[in-house]
């Protein structure tokens, strides 16, 4: 329509009218395009998105556990945890048809075993040493799980990896201070942190082992968030009323934050599992492994704002040198 000739019957309007909704549909297939492309970046890196969240949400749990310390059971948070784990699994609507193996429910109940074994370590070591110590030790995942990963699944090594095996160890041996290395503080003190350190090695061996299992079930096709969090719940609480009812302890919370903080740290456990699950089918060991250690600042600033513990320059240097080697991982990611 030429709307020079028609302006005097009236037609420019509609003509404009025309423009307008020329111009509104060029413009609809742009904005489209650009929310595929969000889509599409979130899509590709979900996994690193899901690792960087378990760190964060390991954090929350070790800083809450650690706040905890003084007033309530470990073993009565173990307990919680588990509950809660099992509640959450009642709003998981399950598919039929799912064909898992023997070989699948074993892996699945070697998760739960391992992982719920790990976790109730770190919040014995958490009764004898800092948070931020405890976690950096705990969350010193990339280099056994990335070893391990290398001889089970065949997951390649590079020279970079290796700069970022480095760089993390020696952050770790900052925030942990071994005795030999550190004189500092008294012996009673350091027997402390010790037996600390040696518990938070005992978790970290246990939860490298339900990392390399929840993988293996991933490079089946065949890992579930909620069988694993079913599994996870199970042992925790069997495992838990077992040492309950030996020891007769059950410690009533004093207060309305101690109150919230016990199904807190069970919440940040339960969503930091489903995290890890999820990481670990879209990426390699070693990617979940460093991206996890994330944990450790974020615990060293609970520790500092929450507990009141603030760590020495060391400490800070060596959670600084963990972050660097998160970032770098990330930047290998990059395209």
């Amino acid at each position: 329509m030429d709307c020079r000739g028609d302006e005097r019957n009236g037609s420019s309007s509609v003509c404009s009218d025309e423009r307008r909704s020329t111009d509104a549909s060029m413009q609809e297939p742009v904005a489209l395009n650009a929310l595929y492309a969000l889509c599409g970046v979130i899509s590709r890196y979900r996994g690193i998105f899901y690792a960087v969240a378990t760190g964060v949400l390991a954090g929350m749990q070790l800083g809450t556990v650690g706040w905890l310390r003084s007033s309530i059971s470990p073993y009565e948070i173990m307990f919680c945890r588990g509950i809660i784990y099992l509640v959450s699994v009642v709003s998981v609507s399950w598919s039929a048809g799912a064909d898992y193996t023997i070989a699948d429910m074993a892996c699945y109940i070697g998760y739960g075993v391992t992982n719920t074994l790990g976790m109730l370590a770190v919040y014995v070591a958490l009764q004898y040493a800092h948070i931020g110590n405890i976690t950096a030790i705990t969350y010193n995942l990339p280099i056994p799980s990335t070893i391990l990963g290398f001889f089970i699944f065949n997951e390649g090594i590079t020279v970079y990896d290796i700069l970022l095996f480095a760089i993390n160890l020696i952050g770790i041996v900052l925030v942990a201070k071994p005795p030999f290395l550190f004189k500092m503080g008294e012996d009673s003190e350091n027997l402390d942190e010790f037996v600390g350190a040696v518990m938070a090695v005992i978790a970290l061996s246990f939860i490298v082992i339900s990392i390399i299992l929840s993988r293996k079930l991933s490079y089946r096709e065949h890992a579930d968030p909620a069988l694993a969090t079913t599994a996870c719940g199970m042992v925790s609480v069997l495992l838990a009323s077992c040492i309950l009812l030996y020891t007769q302890t059950w410690d009533t919370p004093s207060t309305f934050l101690e109150t919230v903080a016990i199904p807190s740290a069970g919440t940040f456990g339960l969503l930091g599992n489903l995290s890890i699950v999820l990481a670990l089918k879209y990426e390699r060991v070693l990617t979940v492994s460093v991206l996890g250690t994330i944990s450790v600042p974020v615990s060293f600033i609970i520790s500092a704002v929450v507990v009141h513990d603030i760590p020495d320059v060391i400490s800070v240097v060596g959670a600084i040198l963990v972050c660097i080697s998160t970032c770098g991982c990330l930047f290998r990611r990059a395209p």
